[in-house]
């Protein structure tokens, strides 16, 4: 027994079992001394024979596949710990320093930061000549490896008499320490009360069961030497030990014994006349470390016959007498010997071989990938790794979110690039087309959203950032091999202590824009698709083999059994989060090739939705007419395949179908808006253009036996330059797209109403359209066309009206408001297409214009009414405001100058015109009181024309009018009007407007003039209107520096000829105001002083000659002497 003084291990170990089933776990009980360890014991004999076996499989351990299938069987170990392997084999490698004799040859394979470990037997495998297999590194290893090493030093397995003896008694050994379950039970029944009894009872029972399955299905575990007919051992179980800083995920048959005063205990046999070394503490010591068995329980025995047990505890085993190591020695070489192995098995994918021959002194690690002449298809480990690849990827995908899935896109890309490069898509096409699919839903999300497709989250800039060659594929390696001293391994080295962070090369995250996403996901596509051809042209040659020589059906079958065996696990490929597509089945077989097409079409088509989004935000209307066409074609071909297949997953379809056809209708809104020649040869060139990939998808498609030219989709990518075709296109894929969203449930509400939206804005697009067809058909009076422009007004007031019940489903009240100032300006020119005209010469307003005008008020009016009381919307509420007021003016200006007299009163009409143009004025006030606006100075404009015209008509009807008190207030209302006006323009902006009015009000005093009948009265008003002419000084001024400037923009002609008629018009009336004062004063005045200057006033007036280029400046100073001399007599 070991000394309980002994210092404690200062080797840390955590032990968890990783394995979902209890392992077999016996009972045992303690033999007797002198019990003869020869004699059979029959009594329990199928525990013997599983024993044996157990036995048999731990002395072979030639399991080249065994860390592949630990590493499937627990994926999601696999780059979280350090080492995968079996429990035999990091006992192999950490007991090398002790034993110089040692050989050790290993298969190494690195996956992330984990290192796959498998025993490779030489001899088995390299020196047997009549091996077929590993052709490629027996060719390596004899002219390379073995030139300097005899074979005879490829120790073979020990089957010496003396070992096959020590064999059998350690099985009777073993055999003869577990107690039976009958006695077991039998004990039980005499003690119920022993919970601990009733548990081992119900085990040992099942142990029973499972003895006789294992040894039924292995009765020939003799010639087993074959890895696909591998079994593993009845103790196996998976354990993750953690020992100091190193994960590993190891594979342990130990058996493990217990009674009730040792609970777990492992049982070794010893020979007595043999001491023990320190190979044997070890070996004891790592076994009871890596299954945490608190005990080691030794039998010693001389020539079988039982002597004593020592019972020592596992931490004291390293200082037991005669085994002596110090656990930080095993820590060293555990730690230095996984920092060689990481610093040197970097290349992911490669197949590395540790190996050390007899007597050497140094380990070797060669890169047989590098050295050997092999293309991959010769090493049997080239699938297996390609499935752990696939799997590492398919599991960091189906268990990460969105965001954490976008963070991990380069590792997953790196391990699916490893995949696809080992596996050639002519020998493993069904694993091949699996992860090529899967690749290409990392670049492209197989559930389409168009937030996150439309978005530019992605497109960050990133200099090539979709490379696929990782740094060392161009490396050419010129090392034979890297290796290590032993004697350096077992020495405390802090600089070669394990380092956390994997040397394995990753590619950069998927980030760029989604149209090179979308190209390299179409680029996997087409592989997928071409393995796929290959599988189905192999199956169908394998079929027809079959059929046609029945005698093959077994070997074919032998073939594909052996094949298949080699795949460690299936391959079930989930799409990212809800879609369930699956590629291969749960027998590794491909799913049937129309399902298979159907899901790869359904990607297809989900990325060239992306390349029309991408190719619309480019302008690149002709490029995203072909992918739109591609993508509609792609869903025909998926939803004819699943129609063939019964699939009933036409929802996904038929969302993706709503996506394609609402980027469909922005594209061919936008493609209506071209109306560049150029341009449209330009998306000509586009459309017609196909690269390779959109060939071989469009190849896919014919066979399915769709037709771009018949298909149901074939006006959506049609490219044309006429603008109605398109629109009515874009009006017709918004409605598809509404009525697949609208039968997708409540979750799709806020795209409905987006794409309600488009709707809408399209048929006011439409409308829009045919109502400047109807404005050029009325500025252009083509009474010809009078049908067609009918029949625009039609299109037009159909489209608003279905626009504006769009809006409404959604209550858009910014948008009803517009449409409905859309109708009323529609009705505007409906009422000018009416206007009656006759001989080109315009007649009386009608009554079907007063109609049409009422029409456009009321839509005018509903509108504001929306957004009268919305702050919000107070942009429209002007604009409707201002168009309103633009209508009422239009037809008071029509009435003024159309004056329906036949069918009218002439007061009636100037009530009517009076009426309009007080609304337009009211709704002109919104405007005069933003001075910011835009609209600000047309705004005063129009009011100060709109006060003109009032003033005129009031001034027509003042001159009509008899009676005295109403002729006093038309006078007042008429000056109020001209004051109003003469306030809002101005003489600088509207020269000749003002003047006009001026001269207006001065006739208007000329005409009280002429209507005075005693002198005073006409004294007066002479006066009056000799002032009022003096105000139009001002104006002159300016229109002569008009004249003068050197702006030819300033002094038009028809600016020239209207001055110089106005100008005439009021130097008129001065002569008439002059002439009428030197009459009155002639009589009336005695002071003849007075009546000189007025004469010679109106002698100046005279002088002026207004046929004179030089008139403006003539009259300015002629008004300038005449005010002073004016000034003189009004002053004396």
């Amino acid at each position: 027994m070991a000394d309980s003084s002994t210092p404690p291990s200062s080797s840390s170990s955590l032990v968890s079992v990783n394995s979902s089933s209890s392992f077999p776990f016996f009972k045992c009980t303690f033999l007797d001394k002198d019990t003869d360890l020869n004699e059979i014991p029959v009594w329990n004999n199928d525990i013997r024979i599983l024993l044996s076996y157990w036995l048999q499989q731990r002395a072979n351990h030639d399991d080249i596949f065994g860390s592949f299938r630990s590493a499937n069987a627990h994926i999601d170990s696999l780059g979280e710990v350090d080492v995968i392997s079996d429990a035999e084999h990091i006992k192999k490698l950490l007991k090398v320093p002790f034993n110089k004799h040692s050989q050790i040859s290993m298969i190494v394979h690195r996956l992330g930061r984990t290192i796959l470990l498998d025993e490779f037997d030489v001899h088995s495998h390299l020196l047997r000549l009549e091996k077929n297999d590993w052709t490629w590194f027996r060719d390596f290893f004899l002219d390379t490896v073995l030139r300097n090493i005899s074979v005879k030093h490829f120790y073979k397995k020990n089957k010496t008499r003396d070992e096959l003896i020590r064999k059998d008694r350690l099985v009777k050994f073993l055999c003869q320490s577990v107690e039976l379950p009958e006695s077991t039970r039998s004990n039980s029944d005499n003690n119920e009360s022993q919970p601990t009894s009733s548990r081992n009872e119900i085990t040992a029972a099942a142990l029973l069961q499972q003895i006789k399955d294992i040894v039924n299905a292995n009765n020939d575990v003799e010639d087993n030497t074959n890895h696909t007919n591998y079994t593993s051992s009845p103790f196996q179980r998976t354990v993750n030990w953690t020992f100091e800083n190193m994960k590993m995920l190891i594979g342990s048959d130990l058996p493990i014994f217990g009674d009730e005063q040792h609970p777990a205990v492992s049982l070794r046999l010893r020979d007595m006349n043999k001491p023990i070394n320190v190979l044997t503490g070890i070996d004891c010591w790592l076994d009871n470390l890596m299954c945490n068995v608190p005990e080691l329980a030794m039998c010693y025995h001389v020539d079988g016959i039982v002597q004593s047990y020592e019972i020592v505890k596992t931490e004291d085993i390293p200082y037991r007498e005669g085994c002596e190591f110090h656990p930080n020695v095993i820590r060293d070489l555990a730690t230095n010997l996984l920092s060689f192995l990481k610093a040197n098995a970097t290349k992911e994918g490669h197949t590395y071989w540790l190996f050390k021959g007899p007597d050497d002194d140094i380990v070797k690690l060669y890169d047989l990938t590098s050295l050997c002449e092999t293309n991959r298809d010769d090493n049997p480990y080239t699938l297996p790794v390609a499935t752990l690849f696939y799997k590492m990827a398919l599991n960091m995908v189906s268990k990460s979110d969105h965001e954490t899935r976008s963070k991990e896109s380069g590792t997953i890309r790196t391990l699916l690039k490893h995949c696809l490069d080992m596996l050639n898509p002519e020998k493993f096409p069904e694993y091949h087309c699996a992860a090529a699919y899967m690749m290409s839903d990392l670049y492209i999300d197989d559930n389409v959203s168009e937030q996150s497709w439309t978005s530019d989250e992605s497109d960050i800039e990133d200099p090539d950032p979709l490379e696929d060659d990782l740094p060392y594929e161009q490396d050419n390696d010129s090392h034979l091999y890297t290796c290590v001293d032993i004697k350096t391994l077992g020495q405390q080295q802090q600089q070669n202590r394990y380092r956390k962070t994997p040397d394995v090369e990753r590619l950069r995250p998927i980030h760029g824009n989604l149209d090179r996403r979308a190209t390299e996901a179409l680029k996997y596509l087409v592989e997928a698709l071409r393995s796929n051809t290959i599988h189905r042209r192999t199956q169908a040659a394998n079929t027809s083999t079959t059929n046609s020589d029945p005698a093959n059906e077994q070997e074919n079958s032998s073939t594909n059994k052996d094949q298949k065996s080699k795949v460690i696990v299936p391959l079930p490929y989930k799409a990212t989060r809800q879609s369930s597509k699956i590629l291969i089945d749960n027998k590794n077989h491909l799913t049937n090739d129309e399902r298979l097409k159907a899901i790869i079409l359904h990607k297809a088509a989900a990325a060239y939705f992306c390349l029309v989004d991408r190719n619309e935000k480019e302008k690149n209307y002709g490029s995203c007419l072909r992918y739109l066409r591609l993508a509609l074609n792609c869903y025909s071909a998926e939803a004819k395949l699943q129609s063939v297949d019964h699939n009933n997953s036409t929802t996904e379809c038929k969302k993706l179908l709503s996506y394609i056809m609402s980027i469909a209708g922005d594209c061919r809104l936008m493609i209506a808006h071209i109306t560049s020649a150029e341009e449209i040869e330009k998306y000509r060139e586009q459309y017609q253009t196909m690269n390779e990939v959109d060939l071989e998808i469009n190849k896919i498609i014919v066979e399915v036996g769709i037709d771009a030219n018949l298909s149901e989709f074939a006006w959506v990518s049609e490219l044309t330059p006429v603008i109605d075709r398109n629109l009515f296109a874009s009006v017709h894929a918004y409605e598809y797209a509404i009525n697949i969203v609208r039968n997708l449930g409540d979750h799709e509400k806020k795209r409905l109403q987006l794409l309600t939206k488009r709707f809408g804005n399209v048929r006011n697009e439409m409308g829009v359209y045919w109502m400047n067809k109807c404005a050029q058909a009325v500025k252009h009076l083509d009474r010809e066309a009078a049908k067609e422009t009918k029949d625009q007004f039609r299109k037009s007031f159909e489209s608003f009206d279905a626009g504006i019940q769009a809006f409404e489903r959604i209550n858009d009240i910014s948008n009803i408001a517009l449409l409905h100032s859309n109708l009323g300006r529609l009705m505007r020119y409906y009422a000018q297409f009416y206007a009656p005209v006759v001989n080109g010469v315009r007649q009386e307003f009608s009554q079907q214009e007063r109609q049409s005008y009422q029409k456009a008020f009321d839509y005018y009016l509903r509108g504001l009414k929306l957004v009268e009381n919305r702050l919000d919307l107070i942009e429209v509420y002007r604009t409707l405001s201002w168009e309103l007021s633009n209508s009422y003016f239009t037809m008071a200006t029509s009435l003024q100058d159309y004056a329906p007299l036949s069918t009218m009163s002439q007061d009636d009409i100037e009530k009517e015109v009076i009426d309009c143009m007080t609304r337009a004025l009211k709704y002109l006030d919104v405007e005069l009181n933003t001075p910011s606006s835009d609209r600000y100075s047309n705004a005063k404009y129009r009011a100060a024309t709109i006060h003109h015209r009032l003033a005129s008509l009031l001034h027509n009807t003042f001159r009509s009018q008899n009676n005295a008190t109403r002729r006093k207030r038309l006078r007042a209302l008429a000056s109020l009007h001209y004051q109003k006006a003469l306030e809002l323009f101005s003489p600088h902006d509207n020269p000749l407007e003002y003047l006009r009015l001026l001269i207006e009000e001065v006739a208007l005093t000329d005409f009280e003039l002429q209507n005075a009948t005693d002198n005073s009265s006409r004294l007066k008003y002479s006066q009056q209107g000799l002032r009022a002419s003096f105000q139009c000084q001002e104006c002159i001024g300016i229109i002569e520096k008009h004249r003068i400037s050197s702006d030819p923009d300033d002094y038009t002609e028809v600016f020239a000829q209207e001055s110089q008629r106005l100008l005439s018009i009021l130097n008129g009336r001065i002569q008439a105001f002059l002439k009428e004062l030197v009459k009155i004063y002639k009589t009336t005045i005695k002071n003849k002083s007075i009546y000189e200057d007025y004469k010679e006033m109106y002698s100046i007036s005279l002088r002026i000659d207004d046929k004179a280029k030089t008139f403006s400046k003539d009259f300015y100073d002629a008004i300038e002497r005449l005010k002073k001399i004016y000034e003189k007599n009004t002053s004396d």
